[in-house]
């Protein structure tokens, strides 16, 4: 067994509410641990250690304790920092959506459990600049403001992500085949006082499995993302149609990944013995972290660049790098638009603005990690 097999043993346990299996020789529980902790999944993983006659060494065990209170102590920040950022879009009437972790942790048996990197939110588009300037007066500093989201940061409080949308329409120099797929969320939504959204049942269902395939298909999903399709599918598989989600599911290509993290969840979770080969998909999900990583993310654009029929992809991916559409700069630098800015213009601007931070081995090594992919 190895480690990563062992924490999936753990946090089945834990799930299934069975007493685990003493840790095997050749595992480490410090790589367990770490890789837990990469996941953000260790503080799952320490209720089942807990139950282990033979624990790890005091000090790997008290750091591993540590972490899992430290869950509970961010949970309750993090509920905190939501509420006041909530409360005072409402006030200045902005209305607010919310799909990610804050309504996906309502489906672990404990929310502290289902750990959460920032807030995620979603306003009205027209309602984004007026956002930016309450979370401003909150003293959140917003660090990366887009045509249609940003990102603000606070010293000592939770990190702030608002969208518009559920996925951009364009981003990674193509369009986004998830946004094609649902978008508009507030046509989506259910609420009580006209300020709170949530979404129904059923989108909220195919939100999130989408948002899971995007990152598979991006740069990597880790486990924890894995272990929210167990919840969610315990949570809604009697209690929602799924011809609606299936429908759009198949219709925009999506049907194999879908098959195989579900296919994957049901191997760690449920015991159920795969029909699917998952080999790459294990690899992928355990090497990822939670947020993916750079190999993946570059494999997987290259792969897309084959299946669009695109002619030398690697080169392709290479061209587009240094010199990307018109859409994808005006993405990332909103003002370009509002210019009017010509393609070869964006070009400029996008050189101009990141040479004090170019750094020729950066665009060094992406040439490397394409000409690597397979």
């Amino acid at each position: 067994m190895r480690d990563y097999e062992y924490l999936i043993h753990l946090l089945y346990c834990f799930i299934n509410n069975e007493t685990p299996a003493e840790k095997p020789d050749g595992v480490s529980f410090e790589n367990v641990y770490l890789i837990g902790k990469a996941h953000e999944v260790a503080n799952i993983a320490f209720l089942s250690v807990e139950k282990l006659k033979n624990k790890p060494d005091e000090a790997l065990y008290d750091e591993w304790k540590t972490a899992y209170y430290f869950s509970v102590e961010r949970d309750m920040k993090q509920t905190l920092d939501r509420e006041l950022v909530v409360s005072s879009l409402h006030e200045n009437g902005i209305r607010t959506l919310e799909a990610q972790g804050t309504v996906t942790k309502k489906l672990y048996p404990e929310a502290y459990l289902r750990m959460m990197t920032d807030i995620d939110l979603v306003v009205d588009a027209e309602k984004l600049g007026d956002a930016m300037k309450v979370i401003e007066n909150l003293g959140y500093t917003v660090t990366q403001p887009q045509e249609y989201d940003c990102f603000a940061v606070k010293d000592g409080a939770t990190e702030l992500d608002v969208h518009t949308d559920f996925f951009t329409e364009y981003m990674f120099n193509r369009r986004e085949p998830y946004h094609d797929a649902v978008n508009s969320p507030f046509e989506h939504c259910v609420s009580e006082d006209g300020m709170t959204c949530y979404l129904s049942d059923e989108y909220f269902y195919l939100f999130t499995v989408l948002h899971t395939v995007k990152h598979f298909e991006t740069a990597g999903c880790g486990i924890r993302r894995i272990l929210d399709l167990y919840y969610l599918k315990k949570a809604f598989e009697n209690k929602i149609s799924f011809d609606f989600i299936n429908k759009v599911i198949d219709e925009n290509g999506f049907r194999e990944n879908v098959d195989k993290l579900f296919a994957l969840e049901a191997f760690w979770f449920e015991n159920e013995k795969p029909q699917l080969d998952l080999s790459e998909a294990v690899k992928d999900v355990v090497t990822s972290g939670n947020h993916g990583n750079l190999d993946i993310f570059t494999r997987n654009n290259v792969r897309k660049d084959v299946e669009s029929g695109k002619r030398f992809p690697k080169l392709s991916r290479i061209v587009s790098f240094i010199f990307p559409n018109k859409e994808y700069v005006y993405e990332g630098y909103p003002v370009c638009k509002e210019r009017g800015y010509s393609t070869v213009t964006c070009w400029f601007y996008r050189i101009f603005a990141t040479i004090k931070k170019f750094r020729f081995s950066h665009a060094i090594s992406y040439i490397k990690r394409v000409m690597k992919t397979k």
